[in-house]
């Protein structure tokens, strides 16, 4: 596992010459660059202080022996596509979900109890829609050949057009957990309203896993987001994930590893450095990092 700072600016010509002294090669503009090296990034950051350097974020590059030789990992990327329908006024919410008990001010609460509609599918074998990081779609005869055999069920998709039901795809219907992480060094807020706790979904180093975690795919019974959004986490077994590599519905990368609380720290030794070493900045740019891939 590699450690990085990610750092993002709008560079003047002064800080791309004192940069390039340092070794970080950057063009005049806004961009972007990492910085593997602990004493590098400590050295340089009272510079990044003072140009008020707004975006710094913390992550790990794993390898590929560190992603298979994990017992459960969890999904980290994926591809979107298009969005659930309607798509104006949170229209999906209401015609999708059961909100007697959503709270209004985080909304957490809310139960699918309708198919998902959309107006169109592509051409990807497993994929989400934007704006739900939890529900994922997949194509029917990896369905039948993959996770249905594992137990799993599934759920139509519907065209928003004409409520038909989509032959090509479902969407998997994946159980949550009733068991709790440790996630006492995670950033989290309190909804005022309903007194909920989302924690910040940022991941970067080896996540936690549940001690006793369910067979093959799950969520997990804590919320994460920020303001109105409030999704799980997805966890996959290292056999589900094999195959789906292997039938090349997701890549190797999509996947970061998971330690069980024992090890998380030992594995997690380096990354906990670089955390006392991070700027103030960090505790204000915390974000999703859901990315789509090709």
């Amino acid at each position: 596992m590699k450690v990085f700072r990610e750092i993002t600016s709008n560079w003047d010509e002064k800080q791309v010459e004192f940069l390039r002294q340092h070794g970080i090669k950057t063009e005049v503009g806004i961009g972007k660059f990492k910085i593997y090296d602990l004493n590098l990034y400590k050295e340089l950051s009272p510079f990044f202080d003072k140009w008020e350097v707004a975006l710094d974020f913390l992550g790990t590059d794993f390898t590929t022996k560190e992603i298979k030789s994990a017992e459960y990992s969890i999904l980290a990327k994926w591809t979107t596509f298009g969005y659930p329908m309607p798509d104006h006024n949170l229209g999906y919410l209401y015609n999708t979900y059961e909100t007697n008990k959503m709270c209004s001010e985080c909304g957490i609460g809310i139960v699918q109890k309708e198919d998902f509609r959309v107006r169109k599918v592509p051409n990807y074998p497993f994929w989400g829609l934007g704006w739900i990081f939890d529900e994922f779609f997949v194509r029917k005869d990896f369905y039948e050949i993959v996770f249905k055999p594992l137990g799993i069920k599934c759920r139509p998709l519907r065209k928003y057009k004409d409520n038909s039901i989509i032959d090509s795809y479902v969407q998997l219907v994946i159980p949550v957990t009733d068991e709790s992480l440790d996630l006492s060094t995670y950033e989290f807020e309190t909804c005022p309203k309903c007194g909920v706790k989302k924690f910040n979904p940022k991941t970067f180093g080896y996540y936690p896993l549940q001690d006793h975690p369910l067979p093959f795919i799950y969520k997990s019974k804590e919320l994460f987001g920020g303001g109105f959004s409030a999704n799980r986490k997805i966890f996959i077994s290292s056999f589900l994930r094999d195959i789906m590599v292997e039938k090349y519905m997701m890549k190797l990368w999509a996947f970061e590893p998971c330690a069980k609380s024992g090890e998380l720290n030992i594995k997690n030794k380096e990354i906990m450095e670089w955390e006392k070493a991070g700027r103030k900045i960090e505790s204000n740019t915390s974000t999703f990092r859901v990315a789509a891939f090709d």
